[in-house]
């Protein structure tokens, strides 16, 4: 009987070649997207979770009363709380490196590595990764000890390479040596290295300045408050005992230091997915909200191929009423018409699902690099979660698809079928509809949201940020960043043309800041702080409101000159704050400069209280350059060839502070994409719902528009006919999605400091552009019935 069924299937299957290709090729490009989301929901739930303990391990982050959050603490906890805290097993410290890329040298090849990672000896003792070379236990335990990443191995040494015992250069030092290779690849974590590099001294003293991320196993079954506790009083017994060697005057402000910060205990498993205003934290985390709007975006694909299914299904199988009721007539069971229906449509999920995987295979590659993801499918363990997803998916749709147009076709009546023609039935009529209207509402809400994200998207791309990033060329200073080798580098690019201004800092928009507390009227505020050399503002293009900049002539500008943005001043409660004064480390420091608010950060966020300091001999990292853009071309040409003299064992580092910014924005530009490229395969999938639809009743329809035209009706006339129904369902459709994808596009607005208004353009386009496609698609499959000739399509059989 199985074998009949299959037969029979195929049979249909084949003779409704055009139904077929429709409901398979739309259920495959469906799976194919379903599938991808699955990988990436998987891949970046697996984030630390690989780690055998991650459910004991913690980070140990900093807060205040004042409103602080850092994912920072000091440099002397790790230690401390290992050798004082009985439930913390393991501790370690680690910090990303400052400078941002390092120059690494081997013996053959000469390169700038970024994502570098400095940790203490116990780094493995807490994160317990699998080494491909070398043996992790006893990796950097001595000073002079580096851990490669599997990638950065094979770029540096060659694929299949072992690497452990090599020597390597890193920004000119030599004498590390290479201890161990880890595939970062197969261990994604919230911070990401393609180095480790021990620190100097495994064990820090620092005990005021939260400089690093400092992490714990705790042991099995410790009580998490009762630890928090314990951090807590064991970090305030360190301060009292360091209050006590402090001059008398200091005291006071070192007391309320002590009471007012104080510790907590992150869980690592949350720190990926879970958005926080944890600042100083790792690029790339908080972003479970985008791996569940994909993951609902995949669903809804996935509904819309489905409803596609159903309603080719339903269609097929009132066309199929006659050999039905034969069958029934000749002894054939509801059962066994249902289960012939239900294997016709799992044969064509399988098919669908052949397609899928191929796709998958040849997509997963891009797919990853626009998402920026490692997924990998190469060991058997790689396909175990997917496989099982795709199989409950499968069998769900079969079912779910399957059943209706079973139930629907098996209890069909013979006698009234076989008295007549019953492809004039209205059976399934009202569920062909309502899925008709579900699959436009879907493609509404991805149009809706299309425009509106591209719309915000283009804001924060063309807002005034408060300085000139297209202007403003960045350059990392790598042999020396002291003040001579900088008045070097100054006076050389001064004189080629297109140079405007040349200043320097330590930081650039788009970076981490430093942050210092600040005291004004009794009450101590926290504010970032940027380290910058005089022109800093001309060269970047930021407006001063008031006061003047730092000045290389003036004596007066010291360490002790501050210049606020307006965001600052009013953190701080200072009115026209030029001429006042802050109390910064127990000493006053003068304001001389306002600065209005410019974006350090993405427009996501609100501006930050940042103070501007001059720093004397500071080690100021970049060098700022102000270019004419009309000479850009030619003006970067003539930095890059005098660099090579200024610098000649570091090749040029530079950044176009635009380009920056441009990173700044990549999750947007993402999500941008990924809902673009959905927006268009909705849109595709329902109108070849539709047109499979639309021809279905043009042919169940073509006797009664044939009456009509030998009745005078005119070619319009049968146009609106057939058309009238559809666009009433796309009406319908646009009513329910509107009100529903303004509230979550309003939503998904409301996370941005810095937004457009919610328009209303969009809704009512996509409106027109459906039902402008709808009414394209149904008269080009009415056009023909129109056109037709009466006498073939009246005459009896």
């Amino acid at each position: 009987m199985f074998k009949l069924n299959l037969k029979i299937a195929f049979r249909n299957l084949w003779k409704n070649k055009s139904y077929t290709f429709i409901s398979i090729s739309g259920l495959a490009v469906a799976l194919t997207i379903f599938i991808l989301a699955m990988l990436y929901a998987n891949y970046q739930r697996g984030y630390d979770t690989w780690n055998k303990d991650y459910q004991q391990i913690y980070r140990v982050n900093y807060t205040s009363t004042e409103g602080e959050d850092v994912g920072l603490s000091p440099g002397n906890l790790a230690t401390v709380s290992k050798e004082n805290i009985p439930a913390v097993a393991a501790a370690t410290r680690i910090q990303d490196y400052w400078f941002g890329e390092m120059l690494v040298k081997t013996k053959g090849k000469s390169l700038y590595m970024k994502d570098i990672l400095l940790a203490d000896s116990n780094f493995f003792k807490v994160f317990q990764y699998q080494a491909v070379y070398g043996e992790v236990n006893s990796a950097l335990n001595t000073p002079q000890s580096v851990v490669l990443s599997k990638e950065y191995s094979e770029i540096l040494y060659g694929k299949g390479v072992n690497p452990v015992g090599e020597t390597i250069t890193l920004d000119n030092n030599t004498g590390y040596l290479v201890e161990a290779v880890v595939d970062v690849a197969r261990h994604p974590s919230h911070f990401k290295f393609n180095l480790i590099r021990r620190f100097k001294k495994s064990a820090s003293a620092d005990f005021y300045s939260n400089n690093y991320y400092t992490y714990v196993k705790l042991t099995n079954n410790a009580d998490l408050a009762q630890t928090k506790l314990n951090f807590n009083k064991t970090r305030k017994e360190i301060l009292l005992a360091e209050l006590k060697k402090l001059p008398v005057e200091d005291q006071a402000g070192f007391t309320n230091f002590i009471n007012n910060n104080s510790l907590y205990l992150q869980p690592i498993k949350d720190i990926h997915l879970t958005k926080s205003k944890v600042e100083y934290e790792f690029p790339n985390n908080g972003i479970g909200n985008y791996m569940y709007i994909m993951l609902v975006v995949a669903f809804l694909v996935l509904i819309i191929a489905a409803i596609n299914f159903t309603n080719l299904a339903v269609t097929m199988a009132t066309r199929r009423a006659k050999e039905t009721s034969v069958r029934k007539v000749l002894g054939a069971q509801k059962m066994q018409l249902g289960i012939q229906f239900i294997l016709e449509t799992g044969l064509q999920c399988v098919f669908s699902l052949t397609i899928a995987l191929i796709l998958v295979e040849l997509f997963l590659p891009s797919f990853n690099a626009v998402l920026s993801t490692t997924i990998v499918l190469e060991n058997l363990s790689d396909y175990q979660e997917i496989l099982m997803q795709i199989a409950v998916a499968l069998v769900m749709i079969t079912l779910l698809v399957g059943l209706y147009p079973a139930l629907l076709i098996s209890n069909f009546l013979p006698a009234t079928v076989l008295k007549g023609n019953f492809n004039t039935s209205n059976k399934g009529y009202w569920v062909r509809n309502t899925l008709i209207v579900a699959q436009f509402a879907i493609a509404i809400l991805f149009i809706s949201g299309i425009w509106v994200i591209n719309s915000q998207l283009n804001y924060m791309q063309t807002k005034d940020l408060g300085y000139q990033p297209q202007q403003v060329l960045a350059i990392n200073m790598m042999q020396d960043n002291s003040d001579q080798h900088f008045n070097k580098i100054k006076n050389v690019l001064k004189g080629i043309a297109g140079v405007n201004t040349i200043s320097r800092a330590d930081h650039i928009p788009g970076e981490d800041m430093g942050g210092n507390s600040y005291s004004a009227n009794g009450n101590t505020y926290t504010g970032n702080f940027i380290a910058v050399d005089v022109d800093y503002f001309n060269a970047m293009g930021m407006k001063l409101l008031a006061g003047r900049g730092y000045s290389a002539t003036n004596t007066s500008d010291t360490a002790k000159s501050i210049i606020l943005t307006e965001t600052a001043a009013k953190t701080f409660g200072i009115t026209d704050p030029v001429g006042k004064t802050l109390k910064f480390h127990g000493q006053e420091v003068n304001i001389i400069g306002l600065v209005k608010d410019f974006n350090h950060y993405s427009p996501e966020k609100s501006y930050q209280p940042i103070v501007f300091q001059y720093m004397r001999g500071n080690p100021l990292r970049y060098v700022i350059v102000n270019i004419n853009p009309a000479q850009s071309a030619a003006t970067l040409a003539e930095i890059e060839k005098q660099w090579t003299k200024l610098e000649p064992e570091f090749p040029i580092k530079y950044n176009f502070l635009n380009k920056s910014f441009e990173k700044l924005l990549a999750s947007q530009a993402q999500l941008r994409k990924l809902i673009g490229m959905l927006s268009a395969v909705t849109i595709i999938l329902a109108l070849m719902g539709l047109f499979a639809i639309a021809a279905f009743t043009t042919q169940r329809r073509s006797k009664e528009i044939n009456i009509r035209k030998v009745l005078g009706a005119s070619l319009m006339d049968i146009l609106k006919l057939l058309n009238r129904n559809f666009a009433i369902l796309v009406i319908i459709a646009n009513l329910i999605a509107w009100p529903v994808a303004y509230l979550i596009l309003n939503q998904w607005l409301s996370e941005f400091a810095f937004r457009i208004s919610m328009p209303i353009l969009p809704f009512i386009l996509s409106g027109v552009f459906t039902l402008l496609l709808t009414v394209i698609i149904v008269s080009l499959q009415s056009f023909k019935a129109a056109n037709a000739n009466p006498v073939d399509a009246l005459k009896y059989e």
